[in-house]
């Protein structure tokens, strides 16, 4: 006869390593947004609950929520969060699409309330030390693959996860800011990964393909940037489509006149854009010459040091310019463009 013996433990989880798989997902975030800031910062959230082994809390506050991100899923079942330092990240997959899309829009809405929340403490903090936040966000931005211009559109390989990095955008009254993380703090704040001046920023294009695309450009003395990027809802597109069509205008309107130091026939002067009076070309403070902006016909530049300005009637500047003139350029539709709309004109 075969006897097993069999002893009787009150207490058997000393004899496991691990209570439950689940404890090992989530992060803590290691301070409240904006913390010892003063009493303007808000203490972090804390769970009504007390903590257990079994259950995984995850802030939500300036988390990521994205689909087809890290992981693409034809399917329409995956959501992913992603930390707001970017370190860690949670999928998740629901029994159908339409599963799937009902929390997506419930998550996507306590995360939209929470940023303008999160927005709103950000202003009364930084104290207008990186300007007004107009809107703030994680967007997707596209990278081209080896060997790809970076000027490249998203084509087939846009489904590959490693076509996309997440970065974290911020729209203020002088700047786009871009973060490779959510800025937690006043110094990250402070320390953007780059900062484009929305007077030399362009949007050129919004949705296209039935996906929440966008592309940005900016000016700067080195050439054009251009950004492709990427709002998880149509929503969330337009919201950002309106801060970079008019965010540009109300940056124009705030500064009014804009100068650039130039050589017009071998001789050192000074280009300015008045939102009100047009061109003036200026040598040694004198007005030497000027026209509004109803007279430009065009302009074009060879990207290196040259702008030319064709004003018709066989008046054309050649003007050479410091440093690249794409800034220049830039500025220069951002102030036609908010002239029309000063005009309550279309284009």
């Amino acid at each position: 006869m075969l006897i097993v013996p069999v002893k009787f433990l009150r207490e058997v989880t000393p004899y496991f390593r691990k209570a439950s798989i689940i404890s090992e997902v989530g992060w803590e975030l290691q301070r409240a947004f904006l913390s010892g800031c003063g009493s303007a910062a808000t203490p972090a959230p804390t769970p009504r609950s007390p903590q257990r082994a079994d259950t995984c809390y995850l802030p939500l506050q300036l988390a990521f929520l994205a689909r087809n991100l890290r992981h693409v899923d034809p399917s329409g079942r995956t959501l992913e969060l992603h930390s707001p330092d970017g370190v860690h990240s949670c999928a998740l997959r629901a029994a159908d699409a339409a599963d799937a899309a009902a929390w997506f829009k419930a998550l996507h809405r306590a995360l939209g309330a929470l940023t303008e929340r999160a927005t709103a403490l950000a202003n009364r903090v930084l104290a207008g030390s990186v300007g007004e936040v107009q809107l703030m966000g994680w967007l997707a931005r596209w990278r081209p693959p080896p060997g790809a211009s970076a000027d490249s559109s998203p084509t087939g390989d846009a489904a590959s996860p490693l076509a996309w990095q997440s970065v974290f955008a911020a729209v203020t009254d002088r700047e786009l800011r871009l973060y490779e993380s959510a800025p937690w703090s006043p110094e990250a704040w402070a320390a953007p990964a780059e900062a484009c001046p929305l007077l030399a920023t362009r949007l050129v294009s919004g949705s296209h393909s039935g996906e929440a695309l966008f592309v940005v450009r900016v000016g700067t003395v080195d050439g054009v940037v251009t950004h492709r990027l990427r709002a998880q809802t149509q929503r969330d597109l337009a919201a950002w489509v309106r801060e970079l069509v008019y965010g540009p205008h109300q940056a124009v309107r705030a500064q009014r006149e804009v100068g650039v130091r130039c050589s017009w026939q071998g001789r050192p002067c000074q280009l300015a854009l008045n939102l009100d009076n047009g061109f003036s070309l200026l040598e040694g403070g004198v007005v030497v010459w000027h026209a509004p902006f109803g007279r430009l016909r065009a302009s074009a530049d060879d990207a290196a040091h040259r702008l030319w300005l064709d004003f018709g009637e066989d008046t054309e500047l050649e003007l050479e310019l410091e440093a690249s003139p794409k800034p220049f350029v830039f500025i220069l539709h951002n102030f036609l463009s908010a002239k029309i709309e000063e005009l309550g004109l279309t284009a």
